[in-house]
């Protein structure tokens, strides 16, 4: 759960707005990138292609020579020849068809009731018209038993030509093969003709090109090319050698030619913010939805953060003098402080891996690459010890020591970077970079220390720190409470307990429950004697006045606290939980002590009504609970485990039925845990004891 939080200037539909909180996000993103920005450009050297280069420029990063690689894949591709499929269908469909066509010539020949003529135009009916009509003269001439061999003749010269295969731009070729085919065969000279001019008209291109298996092999080729690097350290121009135009191109490709066009790293860098800004989004979406649906707590999110990246900005301005490790100074832990403080830790630990990246980018001073992993490192280690160290905070004090620890653990990872990479230990430049890290945890820590009563004002935020201060029993309201109204006092601190145990059963702020409580009564302070726990030995007041005159004074005392509590400055929560404690339920027994003494005048029940609101929160319901249940209890002669149950099951039920929980989700099941863990505390308290007698047996011990 995030930190207790109730009122900011960001309320009612604002809060949930999803412009608002795209907004939100978009102002993130465009600062984020125009702090990124100075440091992710690459530095540029001016070179022109023909001219001598003054300096030997080496390559700063390994990418792949896309130009060099590309020609190579292309000379693969081209490499690769055209791939046909041979068409099994067509082969078998064109031998179907030299079957039939016989089949009916012999038919149309044999047919003895048709003249010639007619024979002739059946036949072209039958085969095609496409034939010379010599083919068809000779065709109905031709005897019934060399039809067979003529059959067979041409059906086995199409079927092997076919069963070869042939290519459109093979099929001139393979019809002129039929003539030599022919030659051997011991056909007649006609029926060798007539065998010619259906071999070559039956013959197609069933063999056809495959543009899928092309594309396939050329891919395939494509791929086997290995990448043509230009790698890390490679020396592109050497000094005082002539550029030629690959060279330039390869400078150019690397983005180290200064061009006004290149608009590359500026594209790059806002896709690398996008993704990181999306990312983040979908975490805060996923995993801390009370900040996602909350645009005030998203709000507060994204400040930390960029007061953070600020500071660490304003931190960058000193590698201008020399101070190449001024990073281990950049207060990165004032973002995780405030964020494990102020929302939580696990959000805390994520936020840290932005600032990770930013710090690796701002301080890589001279270096060609984009990040510096050592600053980077110390960030990121920063970041998790400091909120390690501030995950469960009792006192203020202890911001100071997460940061003193925050600053002891830095200093041994620089230690341990300076021993991994001797040729960089320098011992001057090694104590500066122990000093650095020393102070940037102190640092990080009164800056946070500072910052935080800011951001708890300015969002309403009730940080652990907040509640523990107002816990303080030496506090004045406390005080006064203690000496005016003893008994509400002590009722309320026992709500306290009631309600810290019943909120912590469910998942609430248990912690917040409890202060609340400590508070929720502190109206009575204006009337102490009207309310029956300060009314030891003495007579109750009411007994003299009217149940309207005492209906106005106990409904008041939720206003009068809440007036009493803005006085004192008490954070909005606390204020929230006073005024909605008792919701908008019944003032039972003044209503029916002033139905009795109506005398027939009618007697509005909503006057009898606490004005309310209901409860918004759970917490506050829980408060409401808990200070009920404690005064019903009390008021039980001889408490047991099974009458305290009953009756904290009858208050439930009771507030249930009259709708006083259906602003704050509590769900049913929530309300039976609550049942059980106040009985249990109330158990504890009101124990049974050995009623000891006034007189001792004679002979007893």
């Amino acid at each position: 759960m995030g930190k207790s939080q109730r009122d900011s200037f960001l309320q009612g539909q604002w809060k949930t707005n999803f412009s608002i909180q795209m907004l939100i996000y978009a102002i993130f993103g465009v600062a984020f990138y125009l702090l990124l920005l100075p440091h992710a450009l690459p530095q540029f050297v001016d070179i022109k292609v023909g001219k001598v280069s003054r300096e030997t420029i080496i390559s700063p990063i390994t990418k792949i020579d896309e130009t060099a690689t590309k020609l190579a894949q292309d000379r693969a591709v081209e490499s690769v020849d055209p791939q046909y499929t041979k068409n099994e269908e067509l082969t078998n469909s064109q031998i179907e068809k030299i079957d039939l066509v016989f089949a009916d010539a012999r038919r149309i020949i044999a047919d003895k009731t048709l003249t010639e003529p007619e024979k002739i135009k059946s036949l072209k009916d039958a085969i095609t018209k496409e034939l010379p009509e010599e083919f068809y003269y000779k065709l109905v001439r031709t005897p019934e038993n060399e039809l067979t061999d003529l059959r067979l003749t041409t059906r086995d010269i199409v079927s092997d030509l076919l069963e070869e295969g042939i290519r459109t731009q093979e099929l001139a070729s393979k019809k002129d093969q039929v003539d030599r085919m022919l030659v051997i065969s011991s056909l007649s000279s006609n029926s060798r003709y007539l065998a010619r001019e259906m071999a070559r008209y039956f013959l197609i291109a069933n063999e056809l090109y495959d543009q899928k298996k092309t594309d396939s092999l050329k891919e395939a080729a494509k791929d086997s090319v290995d990448s043509i690097p230009i790698k890390k350290g490679q020396v592109l121009v050497s000094s005082g050698e002539v550029v030629t135009d690959d060279q330039y191109r390869k400078l150019t490709e690397m983005g180290i030619i200064r061009e006004q066009t290149n608009f590359l790293p500026y594209v790059g860098l806002l896709l690398f913010v996008a993704l990181i800004l999306a990312i983040f989004r979908f975490y805060v979406q996923r995993f801390h939805s009370f900040v996602h649906a909350d645009n005030s707590q998203l709000l507060l999110l994204i400040s930390i953060l960029l007061l953070t990246l600020i500071g660490m900005k304003i931190v960058t301005l000193g590698q201008n003098l020399e101070w190449s490790t001024v990073g281990f100074l950049a207060p990165v832990a004032l973002g995780t402080m405030l964020i494990t403080l102020l929302l939580n830790s696990k959000l805390s630990i994520s936020a840290s891996l932005i600032l990770c990246v930013a710090s690796s980018m701002f301080f890589k001073g001279d270096n060609q690459f984009l990040f510096d992993f050592r600053f980077g490192l110390i960030a990121l280690i920063s970041g998790i010890i400091s909120t390690f160290a501030l995950d469960d905070v009792k006192r203020r004090s202890a911001v100071l020591k997460a940061g003193v620890l925050t600053s002891s653990i830095s200093m041994i990872v620089i230690l341990a970077l300076y021993t991994l990479t001797p040729t960089e230990s320098d011992i001057t430049q090694l104590f500066q970079s122990l000093l650095f890290g020393f102070i940037g945890g102190i640092f990080s820590a009164v800056l946070t220390i500072g910052f935080l009563p800011y951001f708890e004002t300015l969002f309403g935020i009730l940080s652990p720190l907040r509640l523990l201060e107002l816990s303080n029993p030496n506090h004045p309201l406390l005080q006064d409470l203690l000496y005016k109204a003893p008994g509400t006092y002590h009722h309320s601190i026992i709500v306290g307990n009631l309600a810290e145990a019943a909120a912590e059963s469910i998942g609430a702020d248990g912690f917040l429950a409890r202060v609340g409580a400590y508070y929720h009564d502190v109206g009575k302070l204006k009337r102490p004697q009207f309310f029956i726990e300060n009314q030891i030995h003495r007579d109750n007041p009411h007994d003299k006045i009217s149940p309207n005159l005492s209906k106005t004074i106990i409904l008041s005392h939720p206003r009068d606290g809440v007036e009493m509590l803005k006085v004192h400055r008490i954070p909005k929560a606390i204020q929230d939980i006073a005024a909605q404690h008792h919701g908008t339920t019944l003032l039972k027994f003044f209503y029916y002590r002033a139905l009795e003494q109506s005398n027939g005048t009618k007697v509005i029940e909503e006057d009898y009504r606490y004005p309310g609101p209901k409860a918004q929160f759970k917490e506050a319901a829980i408060v409401g609970i808990a200070d009920c249940v404690e005064a019903a209890v009390r008021s039980i002669s001889k408490p047991s485990p099974s009458r305290i149950e009953n009756m904290i099951g009858k208050i439930i039920r009771d507030r249930l039925e009259d709708g006083q929980f259906h602003e704050c989700d509590l769900t049913f099941k929530e309300c039976n845990t609550i049942a059980k863990a106040m009985a249990a505390t109330l158990q504890g308290i009101f124990h049974s004891r050995i009623e000891y007698p006034d007189d001792i047996p004679k002979g007893g011990k």
